[in-house]
């Protein structure tokens, strides 16, 4: 009888199977970090990802933090803009209104001259009453002005006039006038005169009228 001995094959097989499963298992270990370096590549993309949006969101928050803190300052320097335009108008209405209405009163004192206003509306007014006409033919060197004072649009004009007629008719003038909104004589009394009067006449010693005008203006 032949036997023939077969625990050498058995052995065999037995250290394949082994080698089988030892590579099956570093090839499931092999896996298991390959997806595990996957997931974590991923999730680190992600996280990334997370802090680009972050970091685009955080900037805008300092944009608009920017801006509502410059709100309050921008909105003082409009206000300082504002006050700073408002008071060089003052200035400037303050430097030209005076100046505009000194001419006024040379034309209303002058050869030939007569107050500025629009001829309908004179028209009108000697219309309903011809005592606020002013005289084409009076002498206007029968008043003279020795102090013209402004403030804040209110005048105080002083000046003297060779009689109470001469004062009525300049004050006509004045109310005629469209730079003067009201005007009004609150005192008048005789005294020397301040210029030579004997061009118009009279004698040095002659005793004129001085007189006080109070008046509104406006600037045109």
């Amino acid at each position: 009888m032949i036997r023939i001995n077969l625990l050498p094959i058995k052995q065999d097989r037995r250290k394949e199977a082994g080698r089988n499963h030892l590579l099956i298992g570093v090839l499931v270990v092999f896996l298991e970090i390959a997806v595990a370096v996957v997931i974590s590549l991923n999730v680190d993309d992600q996280i990334a990802e997370q802090q680009n949006k972050n970091s685009s969101l955080q900037a805008q928050i300092n944009r608009i933090n920017q801006t509502i803190a410059g709100h309050d300052q921008i909105l003082a320097e409009i206000s300082e803009h504002e006050q700073r335009q408002a008071a060089i108008e003052e200035l400037q209405a303050a430097r030209t209104g005076p100046v505009q209405v000194m001419l006024e009163l040379s034309r209303i004192l002058s050869k030939d001259g007569k107050p500025t206003i629009a001829d309908e509306i004179y028209q009108e007014i000697i219309k309903k009453n011809p005592a606020r006409g002013f005289d084409e033919n009076w002498d206007f060197r029968r008043v003279w002005l020795t102090s013209f004072d402004e403030k804040d649009k209110r005048v105080t004009i002083k000046g003297q006039g060779m009689t109470h007629e001469d004062v009525a008719e300049f004050l006509r003038r004045l109310s005629l006038s469209s730079f003067f909104v009201s005007s009004e004589l609150v005192s008048t009394n005789l005294s020397g005169p301040s210029i030579d009067t004997r061009a118009l006449g009279a004698t040095s010693k002659v005793e004129v009228v001085s007189f006080t005008v109070l008046g509104d203006i406006r600037y045109r």
